[in-house]
């Protein structure tokens, strides 16, 4: 338990060290301490987690990944950041990044456990779900004007870094839709369902209101695609609410079994 608040700590304060020794104006706004603060403090509680379950590669490669963002443009793979609130916005979505590759390490060592009492048939199922909402949730997208489609004819216009970021949106994408269908099958959860369930619902909503009011589509990212941006938040409050629920049911069980 220590060693992750001092992982939380230390992390942080080393990352802003390399940032401002690689040349970058430390100008820390409230905005922008929140954000680095919670992307490099919550990769390290997530590190430390991680590394004491033996997911150490993908730790390995997200640390990779932090020390060269400041040096993209050099390499040729992004942007040139010429703010540290640049910096700041790419290392959020590292750090998300980072915490996807270790779920996934760790769902694959322990693929047998986390899959044990779901069938191929509910696997499948729920994977359908999750790439039927990233179809859904691109449609949306499209016709507010988002240009969703241009990635397609454009293929070699944008920058690698720029690709990476799209595939952990087309992977978070899917996620949002086939985790709490899994969850669900494996537990018989139904709250996280409903959580991304009315997430995606009120995008669409906000979406419609934005095509209805808006006279040059496009000008401004449309809401759903800000939901699609931002997968993760709806995510973690499915995931959390999971959490309660199945510590609820679980309660019960337990309490039943004692009682008899």
């Amino acid at each position: 338990m220590r060693v992750r608040y001092l992982g939380f700590v230390l992390f942080p304060v080393a990352m802003l060290a390399y940032l401002g020794a690689v040349g970058y104006d430390l100008s820390l706004t409230a905005s922008t301490t929140t954000l680095f603060v919670a992307a490099t403090g919550g990769f390290a509680l997530a590190a430390a987690l991680a590394v004491r379950a033996g997911a150490w590669v993908a730790v390995a490669i997200s640390l990779a990944v932090f020390v060269l963002v400041p040096h993209l443009g050099d390499l040729g793979l992004g942007p040139h950041f010429v703010s540290f609130a640049a910096v700041v916005h790419t290392l959020l979505f590292v750090a998300v990044g980072g915490v996807v590759l270790i779920a996934l390490e760790h769902a694959v060592r322990n693929r047998k456990r986390v899959l044990e009492s779901v069938s191929r048939r509910g696997l499948l199922a729920s994977l359908a779900v999750g790439i039927g909402h990233l179809f859904a949730v691109t449609l949306v997208a499209e016709a507010a004007g988002d240009g969703v489609s241009g990635i397609a004819t454009e293929l070699f216009a944008a920058q690698p870094v720029e690709y990476a970021m799209l595939a952990l949106v087309v992977a978070g994408l899917i996620a949002l839709g086939t985790v709490p269908s899994l969850l669900f099958a494996r537990w018989g959860l139904r709250l996280p369902a409903v959580v991304v369930a009315g997430g995606f619902a009120l995008a669409i909503l906000r979406t419609w209101r934005y095509v209805q009011e808006t006279v040059h589509l496009g000008a401004s990212p449309s809401p759903m695609l800000t939901y699609a941006v931002f997968w993760f938040v709806p995510l973690a409050l499915a995931l959390l609410v999971g959490g309660l629920e199945y510590r609820r049911l679980h309660g019960r069980s337990k309490l039943g079994a004692t009682a008899n």
